[in-house]
């Protein structure tokens, strides 16, 4: 039962690293552009959760509905972190 909250964080995570790899959302939450390896690191974390969300989703569905599920799952994570980043008040501008 565990295995489908946690996978939805996985995409939730994954979806913010790949945001904050991106120069107009790091500039705008945390201050400034990230460095090369600082967006190579956003990106790797980024997809390694999007993998561990898929196995927690057929982990938890099968492999019938896991696959169905994880699509589900990063389209809600998707849409939940990108109206976080353009609503929610931003953290440090410049």
């Amino acid at each position: 039962m565990i295995a489908l909250p946690l996978a939805l964080v996985a995409a939730l995570v994954a979806f913010a690293a790949f945001a904050l790899s991106t120069d107009a959302h790091h500039r705008r939450r945390l201050g400034g552009v990230p460095t090369k390896t600082g967006r190579r690191l956003f990106r790797r974390t980024a997809w390694a959760t999007l993998v561990v969300c898929f196995l927690l989703s057929v982990a938890a569905r099968g492999w019938i509905f896991g696959p169905i599920t994880w699509f589900g799952l990063i389209m809600l994570a998707a849409g939940t972190v990108f109206l976080f980043l353009n609503l929610a008040p931003g953290g440090k501008t410049r």
